[in-house]
């Protein structure tokens, strides 16, 4: 079976992490998030920082006590091994809501092009999914220095809006901090939440990471803690120099709010823009690659899809990724494809969290390089929390999201039971005893 290549430090997978989040959210539904909470949008970012760290730290826990490119699809097979449809529909959410996140930040991508070029959107969102998937290929090394590359461009662009915004307009306005309204500070937490799907890729990457243990942890806190600051000055920008009403209008809504201030700064942030959802389409290409992949090690898909290139790269998942990617597009609409993606997100959280809980009595033995903090016994409480956390925001979603979602799951379901037979055959009896043993 092949394996992949161990490049990734403590660096190299933060900047991912970075990258993959902030890229993500922040340029794309910032201004549904305001249209939604108003003044408290600074709040919602607080709710979904807390809601996405404590699935966060499960994370941290899982990944580096079992890092392996199959990733959530892993933790949950390992949790239920006599039961095949638990951790194959995990794998399968997964790949559908980060399939909808890339075609989410492609769209905001092509709108942020438009600002310079009339060109349709499709047409310029197939592109760059063409070249950025091609790139990926090059191998992982290559690849992370191009997202570092990336990263670094999209955070100038913020952290000029921010010195900027702030330096003309002062500190935060005192009547920010009065709760217009709980319900719409909610539903932006759930919107917001896509902003904080980008943590759960770097687990993805535990096969190529070195020292996973210690790596693992330290860049899941670090990615947490820097892009919630980003986030937060961010959000109060944007509030003092713009109408929350106005930029929930637009899909280019920091340019809105930064044209308010002066005439070059929406050009950079429309630059900065550009890198940061390329960034984060290609950070997504690359996990979703290495998760699927993972799947096939398995035997839960075809076994072609384990091949690999010279540089140790799954091409052919990557090819598979830029085909499901690419079916997204054709919806349009970003905030029913981010709608998608965190209701995705949400449940694969939920699966995740109860796996942890499970491996704890299963596996009490098994060394853990870093360990969920608070415990009532074998019982953690922070996965509890995270899991009564998602399940209140999976409430807050559009009907047309839960009929998509209800469709892809029944695919999964449906194509679970044809693979089943073929793709178990193809498993190796001593690689399958390897990777779900405890």
């Amino acid at each position: 079976m092949a394996e992949l290549k161990k490049s990734l430090g403590t660096l190299r997978l933060t900047f991912y992490g970075v990258g993959t989040i902030v890229g993500a959210g922040i340029y794309t539904v910032i201004g549904a998030a305001a249209g939604q909470a108003g003044t408290d949008l600074w709040l919602s970012f607080i709710f979904a920082a807390i809601a996405a760290s404590v699935s966060a730290m499960s994370y941290a826990e899982l990944s580096s006590t079992y890092p392996n490119a199959g990733a959530e699809f892993i933790f949950v097979r390992k949790a239920f091994p006599k039961i095949d449809i638990p951790s194959f529909l995990t794998g399968w959410t997964i790949a559908f809501h980060s399939s909808a996140t890339i075609a989410a930040v492609l769209l905001a991508f092509s709108g942020y092009f438009n600002t310079f070029f009339n060109i349709p959107s499709l047409l310029v969102s197939y592109a760059v999914l063409l070249i950025l998937a091609l790139i990926s290929i090059t191998g992982i090394k290559k690849s992370s220095t191009a997202n570092i590359i990336m990263v670094s461009i999209q955070l100038l662009g913020l952290f000029i809006l921010i010195a900027v915004g702030l330096l003309e307009t002062g500190p935060p306005k005192s009547e920010f901090f009065k709760v217009e309204s709980f319900s719409g500070t909610l539903a932006a937490t759930a919107t917001l939440f896509f902003v904080y799907t980008g943590f759960e890729h770097m687990a993805a990457l535990g096969s190529e990471v070195k020292n996973p243990g210690k790596t693992i942890p330290r860049a899941f806190l670090l990615t947490m803690v820097f892009t919630t600051i980003i986030y937060l000055l961010i959000s109060f920008t944007v509030l003092n120099i713009s109408d929350p009403a106005e930029i929930a209008k637009v899909n280019s809504p920091l340019s809105l709010a930064a044209s308010n201030l002066n005439s070059w700064l929406p050009v950079a942030l429309a630059v900065a823009a550009l890198f940061a959802t390329a960034n984060a389409a290609f950070s997504g290409i690359i996990s979703i690659s290495r998760l699927l992949f993972g799947m096939a090690s398995v035997g839960e898909l075809p076994k072609f899809m384990t091949k690999t290139n010279a540089q140790k790269v799954p091409w052919v998942t990557t090819l598979v990724v830029m085909a499901a990617v690419a079916a997204f597009l054709l919806l349009g609409d970003i905030k029913i494809v981010a709608g998608m993606s965190s209701l995705g997100a949400l449940l694969v959280f939920v699966a995740v969290n109860i796996a942890l809980i499970v491996l704890r009595y299963k596996a009490p033995d098994k060394e853990r390089p870093f360990k969920v903090p608070l415990s009532i016994g074998k019982v953690p409480i922070l996965p509890i929390l995270a899991i009564i956390i998602s399940l209140s925001l999976v409430v807050q979603f559009n009907w047309q999201v839960y009929v998509a979602f209800v469709g892809a799951i029944i695919v999964g379901i449906v194509l679970d039971y044809f693979l089943d037979k073929k793709s178990k055959n193809e498993m190796d009896p001593e690689k399958e005893k390897e990777l779900f043993n405890h």
